[in-house]
């Protein structure tokens, strides 16, 4: 029998992207987790095929999880997260939109009249269908991201700036800032960032982190972040960067268990 990442994740009780993060050697600020996770791979004689790893666990090796797989996770929490970021949107708008799960699901939510430059080919036809004018960058399409990359993609974001670049982040590192798991992806983040007026950050909390990644930017270049909630591990951090953040009202709900938690123990 073929022991599988998915077999992994499902006896420790974690997600498939995280387990993969760990086996591919990517920090982790929960140690006991990993340390885990390791064992629970020892124990089930765990050998990654090279060959078949892509197919059975939706890892790629060099971009992390591939989007099929990312756009199943936390669905409802990230149409939230998408819901609540398309209300800081006008119909006047030019809108910049990146390549990750989270971000796609604004598709759904974005006003009419709105115009939108993408790299994305998941956004492409959500938006059509509902009548929103849409452009899709040049470059090398990647299959694992969903999207295009590289130096024509660059360049196309470097001629059309945005009143809003709506961006992804594999990782959110508190303390050093934005990380993703291949670096040919960051040169079109960073040229959107520059040439956007506002630059907000939308993730999930299970992304944020404090393990000294190497970033491509740092969390004071965001005008915002929106996601579900804050880990309490993160809030002093992240507020004292000073980078407004917003939750969404399922997240703020778990954020009040979390407190009434505390004031239990």
């Amino acid at each position: 029998m073929i022991v599988t990442i998915k077999d992994i994740a499902n006896r420790v009780g974690t997600s498939v992207s995280t387990v993969s993060r760990v086996l591919n050697g990517l920090n982790t600020r929960d140690q006991d987790l990993a340390r885990r996770i390791r064992e629970v791979a020892a124990e089930m004689n765990y050998q990654p095929n090279e060959a078949g790893r892509k197919l059975r666990t939706g890892v790629d090796e060099e971009f992390g999880p591939v989007f099929e797989v990312r756009s199943r996770e936390g669905v409802q929490e990230k149409r939230a997260i998408a819901a609540r970021a398309a209300t800081m949107v006008e119909p006047s708008d030019v809108v910049v939109l990146d390549s990750g799960s989270t971000v796609a699901q604004m598709a759904y939510f974005l006003p009419k009249g709105v115009l939108v430059y993408t790299n994305s080919l998941a956004v492409l036809q959500p938006l059509a269908r509902r009548g929103i004018h849409v452009h899709l960058a040049p470059g090398l399409y990647v299959p694992a991201m969903a999207a295009v990359f590289g130096q024509e993609t660059e360049e196309y974001f470097s001629r059309h700036g945005s009143s809003i670049y709506f961006l992804s982040s594999a990782r959110v590192d508190v303390r050093t800032g934005l990380f993703n798991v291949n670096p040919s992806t960051h040169g079109v983040k960073q040229v959107a960032l520059a040439n956007a007026r506002k630059k907000i950050l939308l993730v999930h909390h299970d992304k944020f982190c404090d393990s000294g990644l190497e970033a491509f930017a740092p969390l004071t270049v965001l005008d915002a972040i929106v996601t579900d909630f804050v880990p309490k591990a993160f809030r002093d951090v992240i507020r004292d960067s000073g980078v407004k953040v917003f939750e969404t009202a399922l997240g703020e709900c778990r954020r009040d268990k979390e407190r009434t938690g505390e004031s239990r123990g």
